[in-house]
Formats: C-alpha cells, sequence, structure tokens
C-alpha cells in the first residue's frame, strides 16, 4: 500500500457516527433468547420471584448483550432513524486494497449501568485507530480499532467499548482440523461442572490466587448458530461453512459476542446474581470450532474498595486458548 493510499485511510479515523438505533425496546423475549442459547440461568434477568425479593420491578438484560440490540437485521440494513453514514467505510476500503476477509479479535468494556425492559439503546462509533500492515497466521492484514458508545434513550451512557476487527486477506487455511471432542486442552485439571447456586459471593472469603470453579462448554454447530443468532450477528462465516473456510478457518466458528456472552455467564456463574459485571476485557485467540469443548478457569486477583473484585480468566480448547481476559465486579 502506497504512502498516499495509507493517508487516505488514516483520513477515515477520528469520525465519530452515528446514531444506530436499535430495531425494537429491551424484551424478554430477546433477553429469553440470549440467556437460553448462552446457558445463562442467572434469576436476575428474568426469575420474578427472585427479582421481586430483591426490589426489581423489570426483566434486567444480560450486560453482555450491549452490543447486539443496535446490530444490523438479517438484511444488513439498520434500523430506522440511524444515520446514513457507513460505520465500516474502512473496511469496504481495505476490501477493494485486496483485504476483504474480517475478525473481531478483542473487546475492551465499561459497563456503567445495565439495561431494562422498554428501553431504547443506540449508539455511535468513531475509528480511533488502523495499525500498520500485519502479518498473521490467518494471512497479512490491519488492526483495526473503534471506540463505541452505547446510549440509552435519555442520552445516558450506559457502556462504552474499544473493539478491535482484523481485516485481512486469508491465505490457505490455517485453523487445523475441525476439533477434537476427546481432546483434553488442560491435561489433567478436574472439570467442575455442577449447576451453580447463585447464592450471594461473600467477599470475605476471598483472597488472591484463589480459584473460579472450572466450567466446560461442548461446542457444536447448535450453539454457535443460536449464538450468532441471539447476538443478531448474520455475517456469514458463523454458520457458512464454505464461507468459514474461504476465511481460513477450519469450519463455521463462534462470533465474539457468543463468547462474550459465555464468559459473562461464566462469571455472575460465580459471583451470583447480586455481583456486577463492571468491566470486561477479552481477546480473541484460537477459534471455537463445532467437535470442540471449551474449558473456561478463573482466578481472583485482587479485592479493592470492599467490595470491587478484579478477576482474570481463559478458555482453552483443543487448539490452546479461545480466549484470555480480564474483568471487574462489584459485590
Amino acid at each position: 500500500m502506497t504512502a498516499f493510499e495509507s493517508a487516505e485511510l488514516q483520513a477515515l479515523t477520528g469520525q465519530r457516527l452515528g446514531p444506530y438505533n436499535s430495531f425494537n425496546p429491551v424484551s424478554r423475549v430477546q433477553i429469553w433468547q440470549w440467556c437460553s442459547a448462552m446457558g445463562d440461568r442467572n434469576p436476575l434477568y428474568l426469575d420474578e420471584a427472585y427479582q421481586a425479593s430483591a426490589g426489581i420491578t423489570l426483566p434486567v438484560a444480560p450486560p453482555a448483550m450491549m452490543q447486539m440490540w443496535t446490530m444490523r437485521d438479517i438484511n444488513m440494513d439498520y434500523a430506522p432513524g440511524s444515520t446514513d453514514a457507513q460505520p465500516y467505510r474502512v473496511f469496504d476500503e481495505l476490501s477493494a486494497r485486496g483485504f476483504p476477509d474480517n475478525v473481531a479479535v478483542s473487546y475492551d468494556i465499561r459497563f456503567h449501568r445495565y439495561l431494562v425492559e422498554g428501553e431504547r439503546p443506540h449508539h455511535y462509533t468513531t475509528v480511533v485507530s488502523i495499525s500498520p500492515l500485519k502479518t498473521t497466521a490467518l494471512g497479512p492484514g490491519y488492526f483495526v480499532t473503534e471506540r463505541v458508545e452505547y446510549l440509552d434513550q435519555e442520552e445516558s451512557c450506559f457502556a462504552e467499548a474499544l473493539i478491535t476487527y482484523f481485516q485481512y486477506r486469508a491465505e490457505a487455511s490455517s485453523g487445523g482440523t475441525p476439533g477434537n471432542p476427546d481432546a483434553s486442552p488442560t491435561g489433567d485439571l478436574e472439570q467442575d461442572n455442577t449447576l451453580p447456586d447463585f447464592q450471594p459471593l461473600n467477599i470475605t472469603t476471598l483472597e488472591p490466587g484463589q480459584a473460579l470453579p472450572h466450567l466446560s462448554i461442548p461446542i457444536t454447530h447448535k450453539l454457535i448458530v443460536g449464538g450468532a443468532i441471539a447476538s443478531q450477528d448474520f455475517i456469514d462465516v458463523h454458520h457458512n461453512a464454505p464461507a468459514a473456510r474461504a476465511a481460513a478457518m477450519p469450519d463455521i466458528f463462534m462470533n465474539i459476542l457468543t463468547t462474550c456472552g459465555l464468559c459473562g455467564r461464566y462469571l455472575s456463574d460465580w459471583a451470583g446474581p447480586q455481583s456486577r459485571l463492571q468491566a470486561l476485557r477479552l481477546k480473541l485467540l484460537a477459534p471455537n470450532v463445532p467437535g470442540d469443548t471449551m474449558l473456561l478457569q478463573g482466578t481472583v486477583c485482587e479485592i479493592r474498595e470492599g467490595q470491587l473484585v478484579d478477576v482474570e480468566f481463559k478458555g482453552s480448547n483443543s487448539r490452546g486458548f479461545h480466549v484470555t481476559g480480564s474483568a471487574t465486579l462489584s459485590l
């Protein structure tokens, strides 16, 4: 790419675009669909008996649903009233230059509060950086980071995120063979898959270095496709195997929104319904594809200000780490 072309791309940074509206208000139907796809049984979200006991009057949306409310529909259209400005013009420009493939690679999210039924989210986005050309196992390409502000109907920010994508030209498939369901990514580590009791977590019992329970999640076609639908992500690599293989993947693969939802479930299974997720940072590595099993593990890092807990977590499959990250929860 010439210096002139690079300058053209850099000119696309710093432009705040929006709003991009939601098609529907926050609803218990979509909350139910999300929780069903993610296996999330936290009573905070839909359990009316628990909500009554806690003084909660409306269904609560899991925080990891943040991005799905304002996603495009199955026809790749934004909701009525959205701006006509194309938020991902940078990806169109890179595609025209021979880099047509795209994967999301990291999230850095701050949650200011949880949404409840009836609210109307919208978002604004700003491309904040475009890397020089990089060479990776998937092929050569560019890392693009956007800052997204998620606002409610009162223009109050309920979440904000830095989301990084890799726009690339796929080389011959480097994803390996589809996952081996018998492979153990963590050797002889004992897996704890007991259902959570959702009792309040006593912060006085926690200490740095303490391990969270392990959770293994079979990666199936149904989970990958169901998670993509629940998160309003209709990009074909998450449901169409030939398209995924053309993008140098071994099969359809899990989208970052589903990974985010599963990590949120893992954390709230441990911390309980009285906890609130305040920050979530994660990085995607090896893909989750059908036939894999993802093993989630975590560790308490720090207890701060009497009620904040910092944890680190990782999810492994037969290829190694699928996701690594950290989170802050308020108890």
